[in-house]
């Protein structure tokens, strides 16, 4: 089993890698471009953090392991949501896997081979956020080359591990209870569990301490204690936490006993997961088939979709099908609402944790700043659901793609109502984020209504980049919209989209930052020139991220009707 695996993976990823077709060429090209791009952006940032960090007396150090350790807490969330929801495409519905399961292979070796399949989908990403981290702290500290290739392959490789296993090890439980009771059901109470155990667990993870303590040596003292221990002993994340600082102070027993922490850990974890597909897997195969391609009743709700119809009525009869037509595949497909309902969740806990936030901050800089970064925040969430909902809604029109270019309605259409309902529904959920949180923050109207303006043009820009971008990387024999994502073209879409954040916040705080500075008496001239270079640059960059990806999404979907 392990040498199939190990002999077939590598011969996949070479063909895919050494393809002799251009096309395939050109993408595999651009990814590690843009993969090379995005790491050395992360590097640079985290070094830069950490380096200042680093120079804070008696705090700083402290800091960085308390940053490190709930960034990694986050990231082993994220991973078992991910890999749950990758396993559903990756483990039962993809032709691979229904090629496998009629061969003469056992089905736990089927699982296996999926299985390395599910944490390469689920956790590419984080190692492009993880490894530059970890060369960021080690740089920072002076780790001496080895230190590097012990924490890649003892440390991060046994932590992505863990969180695949749960994430997969749910998968072969949730689909035999969803052939039972619904998946639906099944899904509603998980997400139920999950939010409740989320929330105490980050509840738990925030310090009390208040700012206008400043100047009560107790208190700081009190502060240092609390932030230089780790709450939970039992979790990944503090593991990699405690091997870090035992590298650091050069306390080798410190760093090599949480290093097998890890290793025996996922080693145990492994051999669970064997057992558990040895007995689940083909009940589970078998019944997400069942549940998966059961057919809905004809009893459905016609008043939701009725809804859609009529608050669709501005657009035209062709277009509006269309948009009612997306609302049903969305509601009966599970990795989407699923996911989306999951995302929903995460803003709805940042929301809830700007209560940390102090909101008497009497500097005018400072206010400026905790809005601004508020606002940075709000353009990653569209971001992010951009590249993850926008980029692939093409390409998930699959063989009915062909269909609809063969009648009368143009593919045009297709690609505005793509556009549309992302765009209203994305710029919805943005201002309502934006204005809850410009409110938790006792942020002034002025703010809010400049961060809500902001919000629109980058609801525009965005939609424009996922819609265009989708249309020139389309992926139609891909049914899973994680991987379309992941794909080379999903990883241009998100670099482009982080480039364009950071551009617009930029050019959109850089005349509000002079304009404060004028008000509170730092600068004597009023800012003309300032403000006009940031509204100049902000006005370029929006029309060139809507314009540029729309004009080359509609001449490449126009190229592809028949």
């Amino acid at each position: 089993m392990v040498r199939l695996i190990l002999t077939t993976k590598p011969k996949q990823f070479a063909r895919l890698i050494f393809s002799k077709e251009l096309e395939r060429i050109a993408k595999a090209v651009v990814g590690l471009v843009v993969v090379a791009v995005f790491f050395t952006g992360t590097y640079l940032i985290f070094h830069r953090v950490f380096s200042y960090l680093f120079c804070v007396q008696d705090i700083g150090i402290l800091l960085i392991d308390r940053l490190i350790g709930i960034g990694f807490l986050a990231f082993f969330l994220m991973l078992i949501i991910s890999n749950l929801i990758s396993s559903t495409g990756t483990l039962y519905r993809s032709d691979e896997t229904t090629f496998l399961m009629s061969s003469p292979m056992e089905y736990r070796q089927v699982f296996w081979v999926k299985f390395v399949d599910n944490i390469f989908y689920a956790s590419w990403a984080t190692l492009i956020i993880t490894i530059p981290l970890f060369v960021a702290y080690g740089e920072v500290h002076g780790f001496a080359w080895y230190y590097y290739l012990v924490f890649a392959v003892l440390a991060l490789f046994p932590f992505l591990i863990i969180p695949a296993v749960i994430g997969s090890g749910f998968s072969l439980l949730i689909f035999p209870l969803a052939h039972k009771f619904g998946l639906r059901r099944v899904l509603i109470l998980l997400g139920a569990v999950a939010v409740v155990a989320v929330f105490f667990m980050m509840r738990a993870r925030f310090s009390r301490i208040l700012f206008s303590a400043q100047g009560d040596l107790a208190l700081l003292n009190y502060y240092l204690q609390d932030i230089a221990t780790n709450e939970n002993p039992w979790l990944p994340n503090v593991w990699i936490v405690e091997a870090l600082r035992g590298a650091r102070l050069g306390k080798p027993d410190t760093l090599w006993f949480h290093l097998s922490m890890l290793l025996s850990t996922a080693a145990a974890a492994l051999v669970l997961i064997d057992v558990f597909a040895k007995r689940f897997y083909y009940k589970a195969y078998i019944a997400a088939t069942e549940v998966l391609v059961k057919k809905r009743r004809k009893t459905e709700k016609t008043g939701l979709y009725g809804t859609v119809w009529n608050i669709f009525a501005p657009f035209p009869k062709d277009m509006r099908s269309l948009f009612v037509k997306d609302v049903k595949v969305f509601l009966r497909d599970p990795n989407q609402w699923s996911q989306f309902t999951i995302l929903l969740v995460l803003i709805v806990f940042y929301l809830i944790n700007l209560r940390h936030v102090p909101i008497n901050v009497e500097g005018l800089y400072w206010r400026t700043l905790i809005s601004f970064v508020n606002f940075a925040f709000c353009g990653y969430i569209l971001a992010t659901l951009s590249v993850r909902f926008v980029y692939p809604a093409i390409s998930m029109e699959g063989p009915s793609f062909w269909a609809i270019s063969s009648s009368p309605i143009s593919v045009k259409r297709l690609f505005w109502e793509k556009f549309w309902i992302a765009f209203l529904i994305f710029f919805v959920l943005a201002e309502i984020v934006a204005v809850v949180s410009n409110g938790l923050l006792a942020q002034s109207v002025t703010m809010t209504l400049l961060t809500g303006a902001g919000i629109l043009m980058m609801s525009i820009s965005l939609t424009a980049l996922g819609t265009g971008l989708g249309s020139v990387f389309p992926s139609f024999e891909e049914p899973n919209p994680g991987k379309i994502a992941s794909s080379g073209g999903g990883m241009i879409c998100a670099l482009v989209s982080l480039i364009y954040v950071a551009l617009s916040t930029i050019s959109l705080a850089y005349p509000t930052h002079n304009y404060m500075s004028y008000l509170i008496g730092q600068r004597e001239t009023f800012p003309t020139t300032e403000i006009a270079v940031g509204t100049g640059a902000l006005i370029i960059i929006n029309l060139a991220a809507t314009l540029i990806p729309l004009k080359l999404g509609l001449k490449a979907i126009d190229k592809l009707e028949f």
